[in-house]
């Protein structure tokens, strides 16, 4: 595709990026609205200032963006990535050669040759650098993110270049050494796995090298590998041309059989040439930099041939003088080359030193020069495009990088080593978990093979390492070794602070890295970095290897550093939440105690099973330290110390329950079995049951008041208790969950004071529920004035008024505040009482068996001890048993007071003073039918399902009494003939089924018991009146044993009171008759009967029914009325005896 065509189609896409931009209204224009566009080319606006606009909501000034973007044609392209700043030159780089990838030195300073000096970071995620102290609490770990810092530099302690090589100049050699091996090697391809790959690295697209004709030719496969390491070695394509020119003898002329790195240097010399190059800067660079390598490998001032040594220094700084070298002619310069190049012979054929075999001797003097250069063959396999990620042909190029070893003296051993400690570096910079685990994987390796392998010995003083505060000569696996080490155990030594929730597998690598890296140095890591335990730990004998003193010394120091940063942070933070130091010190100490279990035990247990011990017990003896002076300061009952101590005991109890996970269930562990617990009991338990007496009062003051203003309103359709017993058990509840959240050791006599303080305010409740209410004696209606049914004659004839005793008005008061709908409320509340008081004893039970077990954990009570605390606690919830009976005894009151006032009350002027009155056809039931269904109706939406046919029943059975009342007590106005029987057995059959309810009401046989004494009674109607007279004569013997008979409901169907009213309300001549003559009852006729509640009366005259109820007076009569009592009782004791005599 044709350069303008694409550079027209990217305008293009630019400018309908910048369109739909602007019309997306993420952009003002300077008048508030969309910006105006007329007139703008967006060719020339800055794409960088439209996105600075929508980022920071500035307005958009046409002539600004112009400026930017004409400004920025002075610079180069940029585009930022992960990996760093990528820029696009205007100039060819393929002539130029690599930008620098590091900061320029200082003038006149030596760089060195670190691999990865040009480009170390600290890890990416999780895993930081060694930092200052922090001075913050926050226990969450502080990442730094992934970019270059000065803080990671890593050394294996070799010597420094003597002639200031930089890692530009080790680079580009390096290249040259590997192209060197191919060609010595003949072109033979390497021996490695064939891999179908389904792409190149990113970095290839476009980067394939152009061939240039050369007679230096590969294959195919070996070319595009060859390519792949020329770009993660940034060797541009000028320089991989000019180097394969000046290789072009090793194809050409047969190599010696060991060829080096000072030979190819000097080959290169004698085979370039100035116009071998495209620029004069890149010729003298090149020059350079190989008389450097020559005089970096080859002068030796310790040698003992110093002629040779002399006139070798003076033949490279001819060389390096580029203006001399070119003006001499072609013959000297080929001689003094020659002169090197034996010079470089003689040097290989004198004996090893230090022992090495098959290398040259100058090699043995330079060797930290081979393993710096085979450090950066290494980095070949790691993708600069890729944040460093390994590359898909990283096996294809340790391949390759193989065929360097004869020329380098590299062995197995040592590349494994180096192999290692590049995967090390990498996995530093980028914290790729992958990496990690390919680090330990070669670490494991040199492991496994350094025993018995004499390469490690192969050059024992190598490097010179600061090892636990002194130097020391190390070769070459230990110093990578102990670097290793080094580093994981600085991230470890405060790993909370390093590692965050999301770097199990990073901290899991790190901590398995430590110490198989640290097994090497155990005998030195036990003597300086482990103390003397000032604690005792569960199996120390079984795990007293360097892998558990290491955890122990990672815990005991990462614990450290955290208590002090949030201490160091405790003083502000008191102040700013008013809250004392030490509460908050424990209550951050939990969280660091629950993270260290969540996130690293775990990990931690793995490599030695007592870490979550260590870490307890650690932290615990810490704590104390601080909280020890606090509990000797205390004295009295001071409140203000509960909060400290409440914290302290949390943290205890935490720390207990990490033990006792730990430990393993089949050996639970008490922190008892390690250290002594805080002494937080004996302190605290005075100040608890000071406190929880204290609070006594309050819960009683407000729940007296919640009382009083009660109502008694049902809270709601669903709800239908009242609102003040919600109130009443949200404030129990509330003095239960501050009991509770107290956390601190609980004694028995506490509990029993927080229920002592829950009882006296549901007894206080229940007894302003049951004070209230009125004995449902006052319900019923005065009994009428007995007397003996006779029609009216004349009917303006004067009739008696009945004299009557009124209520006490405060009597009368409070039955009208009992009403129904108050009474079912009252009714729900009851039963909620009973049933939040299972809750509620549930819930503290188990809150106090959490307080007992957690209680047990921390002191290791034992079986015995927690079986008797257990029973004891259960005695103590006896007191909840005499609420229940309460709220019963007031429940089943209720329901016997509400029946009686429906009906006795509420329908005393319908049912009960109307019904049959003046005749059995004029008012019969199905008139007040209705009335009692809607009560009925209201009652069911008031009362909750579980009371509704209690209450029913209790309605039940109060209309039969008033059902019975009216034919019993019914008055002058009501007399019954035994043709009405059969009309008031069809109303006491509309009664009964008012109640079944086609079956959904109150169950038949239920019914028919209450009714029983009302259909014996209409059986008595159906009698003759002589059959009546008689069971009245029978029965009068019985007499002075019978009960309360006026009251409704207790009498019998075969009393004598009940045998006389009936005679008193039939319709009957004979039964007329017999009432005048043996009881002078007046007739029927002779009075009237004025009804409402503001006449209700008890009367005042002896009547013959109060006689037969033996010595009982009843609450409403008057003295009048009790003296006639005793005067007809003897009246009727004298008339019996001729009653039975006289035929009727």
């Amino acid at each position: 595709m044709e350069p303008s065509f694409m550079l027209e189609r990217f305008r293009n896409d630019r400018r309908k990026l910048l369109e739909f931009i602007f019309s997306a209204g993420l952009i003002k224009g300077t008048l508030g609205g969309p910006p105006d566009l007329s007139g703008v080319d967006l060719d020339t606006v800055s794409a960088d200032y439209v996105l600075d606009c929508v980022k920071s909501g500035g307005v958009f000034v046409p002539k600004d963006a112009t400026a930017r973007y004409n400004s920025g044609l002075d610079l180069p392209i940029m585009i930022s990535a992960p990996s760093g700043n990528s820029f696009f030159l205007l100039s060819r780089p393929d002539l130029l050669g690599s930008p620098p990838q590091r900061v320029a030195p200082l003038v006149g300073a030596k760089t060195t040759t670190d691999p990865f000096s040009c480009s170390t970071s600290s890890v990416g995620i999780g895993v930081t650098v060694p930092m200052p102290e922090s001075k913050t609490s926050n226990l969450a770990p502080t990442t730094i993110p992934s970019q270059p810092t000065k803080d990671v530099k890593f050394s294996l302690g070799l010597p420094s270049f003597r002639t200031g090589l930089s890692d530009d100049d080790m680079r580009e050699t390096a290249y040259e050494v590997l192209l060197a091996s191919v060609v010595h090697s003949g072109g033979h391809k390497p021996c490695f796995e064939e891999k179908k790959k389904e792409r190149k690295s990113k970095f290839l697209k476009g980067l394939r090298s152009r061939r240039d004709g050369s007679q230096f030719q590969l294959d195919d496969t070996r070319s595009d590998l060859m390519d792949t390491i020329r770009g993660q070695l940034e060797i541009s394509e000028a320089m991989d041309a000019w180097t394969k020119k000046g290789l072009l003898n090793f194809c050409l002329r047969s190599m010696p059989n060991r060829a080096d790195v000072p030979q190819i240097s000097l080959e290169l010399l004698g085979s370039l040439s100035r116009s071998d190059f495209p620029t004069e800067r890149f010729y003298t660079q090149w020059q350079r930099r190989q008389v450097d390598m020559l005089e970096e490998l080859l002068v030796d001032p310790t040698n003992s041939v110093a002629s040779e040594q002399q006139m070798l220094s003076y033949l490279l700084s001819n060389i390096r003088n580029l203006e001399e070298w070119a003006n001499l002619s072609h013959e000297v310069r080929t001689d003094t080359l020659d002169w090197i190049g034996k010079f470089i012979s003689r040097m290989s054929s004198m004996p090893e030193k230090f022992g090495v075999s098959d290398v040259a001797y100058y090699w043995t003097g330079s060797y930290y020069f081979t393993v710096k250069l085979y450090e950066k063959l290494l980095c070949s396999v790691f993708d600069i495009l890729e944040d460093g990620q390994i590359v898909e042909e990283a096996e294809e190029i340790l391949g390759v990088l193989r065929m360097t070893w004869s020329m380098l003296g590299i062995t197995q051993m040592m590349h494994d080593t180096l192999y290692g400690w590049a995967l090390f570096q990498q996995f530093v910079r980028t914290g790729d978990v992958l990496l990690l685990k390919y680090t330990i994987v070669e670490v494991q390796r040199i492991l496994s093979n350094i025993h018995g392998d004499s390469e490690v010995a192969d050059v024992n003083i190598v490097c010179s390492v600061e090892v636990f505060g002194y130097r020391r000569d190390l070769n070459l696996v230990d110093a990578v070794l102990f670097n290793i080490y080094l580093w994981c155990s600085t991230q470890l030594e405060d790993y909370h602070l390093n590692f965050s929730a999301g770097d199990s597998q990073i901290f899991e690598g790190i901590l398995t890295l430590a110490i198989i890296s640290g097994t090497r140095f155990s005998k030195e890591i036990i003597e300086t970095k482990v103390p003397n335990p000032s604690h005792t730990y569960p199996d120390a004998e079984t795990e007293n290897g360097v892998t558990s003193k290491l955890v122990r010394v990672f815990v005991e120091r990462s614990i450290q550093g955290t208590c002090q940063r949030v201490q160091d942070a405790l003083d502000a933070k008191s102040k700013r939440e008013q809250k004392h130091p030490l509460a908050l010190f424990a209550k951050e100490l939990i969280l660091f105690a629950e993270k260290e279990y969540t996130l690293f035990t775990p990990i931690l247990c793995l490599q030695y099973s007592n870490a979550g011990v260590v870490f307890s017990v650690i932290l615990h003896q810490y704590y104390w330290g601080q909280l020890k002076p606090f509990l000797e300061g205390i004295s009295g009952f001071s409140e203000s110390a509960i909060p400290v101590l409440s914290a302290s005991y949390s943290l205890e109890r935490c720390l207990a329950n990490i033990i006792n996970s730990t430990s393993g269930e089949s050996k639970p562990l008490t922190i008892t079995n390690y250290l002594d617990p805080y002494q937080i009991r004996p302190v605290s338990a005075p100040l608890i049951l000071h406190l929880v007496n204290v609070r006594h009062e309050k819960i009683l003051g407000w729940t007296e008041r919640a009382i009083l203003i009660e109502n008694w309103e049902p809270l709601s359709s669903q709800q239908k208790q009242a609102s003040s017993v919600i109130e009443v058990f949200r404030i129990i509840q509330e003095a239960i969950d501050q009991f509770f959240d107290l956390i601190l050791p609980m004694e028995t006599i506490h509990l029993r004071s927080l229920l002592i303080g829950v009882v006296r305010s549901l007894e206080a409740y229940l007894q302003h529920i049951i004070s209230h209410q009125v004995d449902k004696s006052f319900l019923y209606p005065s009994p009428p004035t007995l007397t003996r049914y006779k029609a009216a004659v004349n009917p303006f004839m004067k009739k008696k008024p009945v004299e009557c005793v009124s209520l006490d008005e405060k009597v009368v008061s409070q039955i009208e505040n009992l009403t129904v709908p108050k009474l079912c409320v009252k009714l729900n509340t009851l039963k909620y009482i009973r049933d939040q008081l299972e809750e509620l004893e549930a819930s503290i039970k188990q809150s106090w068996v959490a307080i007992q077990t957690a209680d047990h954990h921390i002191y290791g009570r034992s079986e015995e001890k927690l079986t008797s605390s257990r029973e004891s606690v259960d005695e103590l919830f006896t007191v909840f048993d005499d609420i229940r009976t309460s709220a019963i005894g007031a429940s089943n009151v209720i329901l016997d007071f509400i029946g009686a006032r429906a009906i006795f009350w509420d329908m005393r002027e319908t049912f009960i003073y109307l019904l049959y009155r003046g005749g059995v056809k004029r008012f019969r039931l199905d008139t007040f039918l209705p009335e009692l269904d809607g009560i009925l109706d209201r009652i069911c939406d008031l009362i909750i399902d579980e009371l509704r046919d209690h209450v029913v029943l209790s309605i039940c059975k109060a209309s039969m009494a008033g059902y019975i009342w009216v034919m019993l007590d019914g008055g002058p106005s009501r007399a019954f003939s035994h043709t009405d029987v059969e009309i008031l057995r069809e109303d006491l059959n509309m009664l009964k089924d008012l109640f079944e309810a086609n079956g959904q009401g109150i169950h038949y046989d239920v019914i028919k018991e209450e009714a029983k004494q009302a259909e014996e009674i209409l059986e008595l109607y159906s009698m003759k009146a002589e059959t009546i007279i008689d069971k009245l004569i029978n029965s009068s013997k019985q007499t002075y044993h019978q009960h309360d008979h006026k009251k409704p409901g207790n009498r019998g169907a075969k009393d004598a009171d009940t045998f006389l009213r009936v005679l008193c309300h039939m319709k009957d001549e004979n039964a007329s008759e017999f009432l005048r003559v043996r009881y002078q009852l007046p007739k029927s006729s002779d009075y009237e009967e004025t009804y409402g509640r503001e006449k209700e009366q008890t009367l005042k005259t002896p009547f013959l029914s109060d006689m037969l109820k033996g010595n009982t007076v009843s609450n409403g009569w008057a003295e009048t009325g009790q003296r006639s009592f005793r005067i007809m009782k003897k009246k009727l004791q004298e008339a019996t005896s001729e009653i039975r005599q006289t035929p009727w």
